[in-house]
């Protein structure tokens, strides 16, 4: 996110310290605890990236138009928003969103048509939002796993993909993504609270999934000494490339650090480093025998050999873990809603377990 990581450094801080229960309601008459997406909309009103209009409504249903989406941007990368002239013959210097509009596309987080125009009162679809994030958060990685509907020869292929490596979507219930569908204030209110907070991007998780909580700091005793696991916004580069947001993983004897990625749907949870080959940890429904290939192209196979069974760290006990046994010898565990808990090598050693979750 290197158009804007100062900001995010600075929420990433703030966050840490306040969550969003703590905020007052919103003033907005038609919005409420009962509204989807309201702890959403209300961090981001807080943080003065979203507004509602003159009759102090914020209409969370009506569908985002492109006018809209430049100036909500715009605010949450702190553009210059004041209003004047631009290159579009239909975005005149009056216009609301004209310095926004303007600032965007200087940016390359948004652009125009062919024909001179910016069209601000078009209908945003999914699609173009994937793309306007994509740009704006300037997202690189990609999951594992693809939509049914969005293919590479779509514009909006990379970056649907990037912002579900970055769990600001998660797709549909059937694998789709339909980026063809309109988007509504509420819903573009949400993908732009995940791209911002580890908070929203674990409110949209897989429930009862395998990942682990990105709202959790996670200890593990290893063989080496203790490691600290922690999802951050890491303000950084691998060969000149960003990280972003991602998992650190900190060893408390020497500060040795690691960086790392989970990528969870419904098929399947997946772990990587960034920039890196990504390897399959599990393949959904989590049932006994279930097995697979680790990688695309390799020869080693992960398989399910228990189910709800008793597995102790110095966390605690699990009694619902599962088992996974690699062709290298490998044993893990896993617990639903908490993640990874233990590692057991070939000889029966235990090289990692959970230690603390806070």
């Amino acid at each position: 996110m290197k158009k804007f990581g100062s900001f995010l450094l600075s929420f990433a801080l703030v966050l840490g310290i306040i969550s969003p229960s703590a905020s007052a309601a919103t003033n907005f008459s038609d919005v409420n605890k009962s509204t989807s997406f309201y702890s959403e909309i209300q961090f981001l009103v807080d943080a003065e990236i979203i507004s509602g209009y003159y009759d102090g409504t914020f209409k969370p249903q009506k569908n985002v138009t492109r006018g809209e989406a430049a100036i909500m941007i715009g605010r949450m990368m702190e553009l210059d928003g004041t209003k004047r002239a631009t290159k579009f013959k239909d975005v005149p210097a009056s216009h609301s969103g004209s310095g926004y509009i303007a600032s965007a596309v200087s940016e390359k987080v948004i652009s125009g048509y062919p024909d001179g125009t910016f069209r601000p009162n078009q209908q945003i679809s999914r699609g173009d939002m994937a793309i306007i994030l994509a740009n704006a958060f300037d997202l690189n990685f990609r999951p594992h796993y693809t939509f049914s509907d969005v293919t590479s020869r779509m514009k909006a292929y990379g970056p649907v993909l990037a912002l579900a490596a970055e769990s600001i979507t998660t797709g549909y219930a059937n694998g789709t993504f339909k980026p063809h569908d309109a988007v509504t204030r509420g819903q573009f209110s949400a993908f732009l609270a995940r791209g911002l907070s580890p908070l929203y991007k674990q409110k949209a998780a897989l429930a009862g999934g395998y990942a682990q909580n990105m709202t959790k700091q996670y200890t593990y005793a290893e063989v080496d000494g203790d490691v600290v696991h922690t999802y951050k916004y890491i303000d950084g580069t691998i060969n000149g490339m960003p990280l972003g947001f991602m998992w650190e993983a900190k060893r408390t004897k020497d500060g040795k650090v690691v960086y790392y990625m989970q990528f969870e749907n419904r098929d399947s949870l997946a772990s990587g480093l960034p920039y890196s080959d990504i390897s399959i940890d599990l393949k959904y429904p989590a049932t006994l025998h279930k097995s697979w290939k680790s990688y695309g192209n390799s020869n080693d196979y992960e398989t399910i050999t228990k189910v709800n069974t008793t597995v102790t760290t110095p966390y605690k006990t699990f009694t619902n873990a599962i088992e996974v046994k690699g062709s290298s010898g490998y044993k893990s565990y896993y617990v639903p809603n908490v993640g990874q808990v233990k590692t057991i090598d070939p000889s029966g050693k235990t090289v990692s377990q959970l230690k603390s979750i806070k």
